[in-house]
């Protein structure tokens, strides 16, 4: 038994340098970030954005791999299962790790089995409609769907996203029956309504905002507290009687046991990055509203904010088993 012990700590001697060895010298290849969405959508836009920028400060190409479905758990699993060796992460988004938990039983934990490296955007979600819809505000779509129970049809990037859950919450409040249909991503989202499969849309600025502006698109309600800076004529949730609203923030994230000594130079040199006159330009072109939150923040965020989530959808019914 002895020489057994012996042997052990001989070896975890003899492997504890090298491990030290390759975080020291993290990263000399290539690193991957697994997206949850189709490519071209929002999300999928923005992260690409920032894995071109990291990838200067860490000094290694950073490729963006698309795995959508299952309103983004085809990738978290993907994420959960890597080797935590900082060369596979993540795009995750608050509605993954809040809603999809509470709403069916995962095969891990989204918050406990990742590491969370850092926040960079949150999503700013429009209700939108084509051009030539009945409704011209968002007081006659919302008269016309209490009036026409199960009519009117809205689409959003998956079930347990947040853009469901906020419509649900309006839906309950209001006494509303519509029907939901859950996409891949933000572009089968717009391609449906704009072909007249579905009455409305849930997405950010980033997908409808050229849509908007030239005029194929109408929206008529801004999901969350602000207006979109894009379209300030347009009422926010809060404004029209509403006490809640979206919450969404895009992070980059890893499997458990991600060594802090990696996490720390991933969050060091993509927050350099995010705060480069190259991102911040960059977001602007997006529409999208500049955001920064550390890793070790936005985990207690989500960790502070999971059981009201629990308790939402609990309230709304929306448990799969």
């Amino acid at each position: 038994m002895n020489k057994l012990l012996a042997v052990v700590i001989a070896v975890m001697s003899l492997a504890s340098p090298a491990t030290a060895f390759c975080q020291d010298n993290y990263p000399n290849r290539p690193i991957t970030i697994v997206v949850g969405w189709t490519a071209g959508g929002g999300a999928d836009t923005m992260t690409r954005l920032l894995a071109r920028v990291s990838s200067k400060e860490l000094g290694q190409p950073i490729v963006v791999q698309n795995k959508p479905g299952g309103a983004s758990q085809l990738a978290a699993t993907a994420v959960v299962g890597a080797q935590p060796d900082g060369y596979t992460l993540g795009l995750g988004s608050a509605s993954f790790f809040l809603i999809a938990p509470n709403i069916r039983k995962l095969p891990y934990d989204p918050i406990r089995d990742g590491t969370q490296i850092v926040g960079f955007y949150t999503t700013h979600y429009g209700l939108v409609v084509a051009a030539d819809a009945p409704w011209k505000n968002w007081s006659e779509f919302k008269e016309y769907a209490i009036q026409n129970p199960g009519k009117i049809s809205y689409g959003t990037a998956g079930i347990g996203t947040m853009q469901h859950l906020v419509f649900e919450r309006m839906a309950r409040k209001d006494g509303i029956k519509w029907v939901h249909v859950p996409f891949k991503g933000a572009s089968d989202t717009i391609a449906s309504l704009m072909g007249g499969h579905i009455n409305a849309a849930i997405q950010g600025p980033t997908d409808v905002g050229p849509l908007i502006q030239a005029g194929k698109l109408r929206m008529l309600l801004v999901l969350n507290d602000q207006r979109w800076e894009m379209a300030p004529e347009i009422p926010h949730i809060l404004e029209v009687g509403y006490d809640f609203s979206s919450f969404n923030v895009g992070s980059i994230w890893g499997p458990k046991g991600l060594p802090e000594s990696i996490r720390s130079k991933l969050e060091t040199a993509m927050s350099n990055a995010i705060k480069s006159p190259e991102f911040i330009e960059g977001v602007k072109k997006l529409r999208q509203p500049w955001f920064h939150i550390g890793g070790k923040e936005y985990t207690k965020m989500l960790q502070d904010r999971f059981e009201g989530y629990k308790q939402t959808v609990k309230d709304l019914n929306l448990q799969e088993n």
